[in-house]
């Protein structure tokens, strides 16, 4: 609490940064802290995360990085939601889901306090999208539904435009995680629209590479739109993460025009990059797959990379792609693989549906319980107060008439 309270004191004194030669804008000296503690906040074996993050915090307050400061607090909620992940994917049945969303919370809120403090909204709205997700993963959609319709409310009650571009990109995100394309591509050109036509600074300093890489997905593999959408996505990347995602798709697109030096260049960057596995999972097993496909292979020495595919995007492309390079055998192995996932998709929807219904009974019949309850106890306190009466009545007779 003493060190809360000392760092709101040092964000009172000082808004601004030393050097910033770096995508994030905080003091160099911050920044080598701050990737260490990005890169190891899923390491729950080692201590490397929470070093760098004490050194993080020790810099930032010696530097008065408020910004640094800021993504100190937003490190700790993302350390906390993957950790509870982590555990519930240990043991389901021991997983407290109360006590780690009270923590969830409260971690939520003290980043949400210092995002108002330092004037770093985005964050302030970045730890709702990091407790939504964490909701939906962990299979309390009602938790997440109530807070994506919270923030519209704020955002419609306040008027921000970039609370209602920030609500747009999670409703797309919600759905894409659901294989609801349409609806995916529908609130994403909502969102482009107001980043390319809003005059707001915090959403004209965002990154859009992700979410129009997410656009480009909901269009035919390789189509116009879907390559219109992935070199917007190249125009505007920021980040070496941006870089990255960006290498991914143009490996892809290359492999699909059967460019094979461009998909080379673009496959080895993305080899290069250490965190690669991690940062785009799935994405190892997509370019393994790719090259067999284009070396003409046969299906047999890749069949087993098909179980390490993680997204619908990598199913849909690769099944496309062994088509057109009429491997049939491949591309028919994917596309069962494929809808099958969009078949569990629909069983975890209905199922969704049914917790929250089941969760609306409960509450229903709990309030009926309650409203019986509070009828008896007044019915109850009625007939007290008329006997106390009755017996006030005749104590006050038999004095009268003693």
């Amino acid at each position: 609490m003493k060190k809360f309270v000392l760092i709101l004191m040092l964000l009172a004194v000082a808004f601004t940064a030393a050097a910033q030669n770096n995508a994030y804008g905080i003091d160099d000296a911050c920044f080598p802290f701050f990737t260490t503690a990005e890169h190891s906040v899923d390491d729950f074996e080692s201590d490397v995360f929470e070093t760098a993050m004490q050194q993080l915090l020790e810099t930032a307050v010696r530097k008065k990085d408020t910004k640094a400061q800021t993504l100190y607090y937003v490190d700790r909620l993302k350390r906390t939601s993957h950790l509870a992940q982590h555990e519930r994917n240990k043991d389901l049945g021991a997983w407290d889901s109360q006590e780690w969303n009270r923590r969830l919370e409260e971690d939520k809120e003290t980043v949400q306090r210092i995002a108002r403090a330092t004037g770093y909204m985005q964050y302030y709205y970045y730890a709702s999208e990091l407790c939504q997700t964490y909701y939906y993963n962990t299979a309390q959609s009602v938790q997440a539904s109530a807070m994506l319709s919270d923030m519209m409310a704020e955002a419609k009650e306040t008027g921000d435009q970039y609370a209602m571009w920030k609500t747009l990109i999670y409703l797309a995100k919600l759905y894409q995680r659901t294989s609801d394309r349409i609806s995916t591509q529908k609130y994403l050109l909502e969102a482009v629209h107001i980043y390319e036509t809003s005059q707001d600074p915090t959403i004209q300093r965002q990154s859009m590479t992700l979410p129009f890489c997410d656009l480009a997905d909901t269009y035919p593999v390789a189509s116009d739109s879907a390559r219109l959408f992935y070199r917007k996505a190249e125009d505007c990347q920021a980040t070496r993460y941006d870089t990255l995602r960006v290498n991914y798709y143009k490996a892809q697109l290359a492999a699909w025009d059967n460019d094979l030096p461009a998909y080379r260049l673009n496959r080895d960057y993305c080899r290069s990059v250490t965190s690669f596995p991690s940062l785009i999972r799935g994405g190892s097993a997509c370019l393994d797959c790719m090259d067999k496909m284009l070396a003409k292979a046969p299906f047999g020495q890749y069949r087993d990379k098909i179980q390490e595919l993680y997204s619908r995007q990598q199913l849909d492309f690769l099944s496309s792609l062994a088509a057109k390079l009429e491997q049939w055998e491949a591309s028919a192995t994917i596309q069962v693989r494929h809808v099958s996932r969009l078949y569990f998709d629909i069983y975890f929807i209905d199922s969704q549906r049914l917790e929250e219904l089941s969760a609306q009974y409960g509450h229903h019949r709990l309030s009926e319980d309650l409203e019986q309850a509070s009828k008896r106890v007044t019915r109850i306190s009625i007939l007290v107060a008329v006997l106390l009466i009755l017996l006030a009545s005749g104590i006050l007779l038999i004095t009268k008439k003693k």
